[in-house]
C-alpha cells in the first residue's frame, strides 16, 4: 500500500459515513487479489494439490488406502499449505507498510486502531476460500461420487476457516510487534513449521497418553486427528469433539489477544 494509494479511499469518509474497516478490507483485497499476490499463491497452491492428486491416484502404495482415507490425505494437505497463504500474508500486512512508511497515513485519520487491523485480518483471510474452492475439484474426482465427499467440503471448511483464522491472527500479531517484514514471517515461518512437527512423530508414541496430550494441545494435529475421525472413520462429532475443541480454543485465544491486546497497541513507526 503506498502513500497515494491510502490517502484515496480514505477521503470519503465524512461524506458517507464508511467504517474506515471496510476501507481498509477493500483497499488490501484490491492490492492483494487485482495486484496478482494472492493469485501467485494460489497458482503455487494449485501445483502442490495436483500434486498430492496424482499421487493419490497412481502411486501403488497410495492407491491401497480406502478411499476416506484417500479424501482425508488430501483434506489435511488443502490445510496445510492452504494455511501458509494466509500466515505469509498477515506477516508482511503490518511490519512491511511500517517499513514502507504508508502506515502513518492510515493512522492519523479519525479510527480505531481494531478497525485497521480488522480490515488487515479480514483481506489476509480471503486466500482461504480461494484455497478451498480450488480443492474442490480435486476432492470430486478422489470421492468417485461417494456421500464422503458432503462431509469433507463441509468439515473442510469448518475446520480449515478455524485454523486460518487463528494462522492469520497470530501472524497479524508478530507483524504488528516486529520491526520488519522479514523478521515477522521469520517467526511465523517457525511456528507454522513447530505446528506440523507432531504429524512426523511415530504412531506409536501418538497412540500412547502423552501422544494423545500432545494431539490436543496442538491445534493443528488436532484438527487432523478430528479430520480423520469424522471423515476417515465416520465417527459423529459426539465421539470427535475433543479433538475440535483444541482449535476452537486457540482462534477464540488468538483473536481476543490480536483485537484486545495487539490492535490498540498498534505503532506508526518502528522503535529506535
Amino acid at each position: 500500500m503506498t502513500a497515494g494509494t491510502v490517502a484515496a479511499p480514505l477521503a470519503p469518509v465524512r461524506r458517507t459515513s464508511a467504517p474506515v474497516w471496510w476501507l481498509v478490507l477493500r483497499q488490501e483485497l484490491t492490492e492483494l487479489w487485482m495486484g496478482g499476490r494472492v493469485l501467485t499463491y494460489l497458482v503455487l497452491y494449485s501445483l502442490l494439490m495436483s500434486l498430492t492428486a496424482f499421487l493419490l491416484a497412481t502411486n501403488t502404495e497410495l492407491n491401497l488406502l480406502p478411499l476416506r482415507q484417500n479424501i482425508v490425505v488430501a483434506v489435511t494437505s488443502a490445510l496445510t499449505f492452504g494455511l501458509f497463504i494466509g500466515l505469509a500474508i498477515g506477516a508482511e500486512s503490518v511490519s512491511g507498510e511500517r517499513e514502507r512508511a504508508t502506515l502513518e497515513p492510515l493512522l492519523l485519520t479519525p479510527c480505531s486502531p481494531r478497525q485497521v487491523v480488522a480490515g488487515k485480518f479480514l483481506s489476509a483471510l480471503s486466500a482461504w476460500p480461494g484455497a478451498m474452492l480450488l480443492t474442490l475439484p480435486y476432492l470430486v474426482v478422489l470421492a468417485q461420487g461417494h456421500t464422503v465427499l458432503g462431509s469433507a467440503l463441509v468439515w473442510g471448511g469448518v475446520v480449515g476457516t478455524l485454523l486460518a483464522a487463528m494462522f492469520v491472527g497470530f501472524s497479524l500479531i508478530v507483524s504488528i510487534w516486529s520491526e520488519s517484514s522479514r523478521v515477522s514471517l521469520f517467526i511465523c515461518l517457525l511456528a507454522y513449521a513447530a505446528s506440523l512437527i507432531p504429524a512426523q512423530l511415530p504412531t506409536e508414541f501418538l497412540r500412547s497418553p502423552a501422544g494423545v496430550v500432545l494431539t490436543l494441545a496442538d491445534p493443528v494435529e488436532s484438527a487432523s486427528q478430528f479430520l480423520d475421525r469424522v471423515i476417515g472413520s465416520g465417527q459423529q462429532l459426539s465421539q470427535a469433539w475433543p479433538y475440535l475443541a483444541s482449535p476452537v480454543a486457540a482462534t477464540l485465544l488468538t483473536l481476543a489477544l490480536l483485537f484486545g491486546w495487539a490492535a490498540p497497541r498498534l505503532r506508526l513507526a518502528a522503535r529506535t
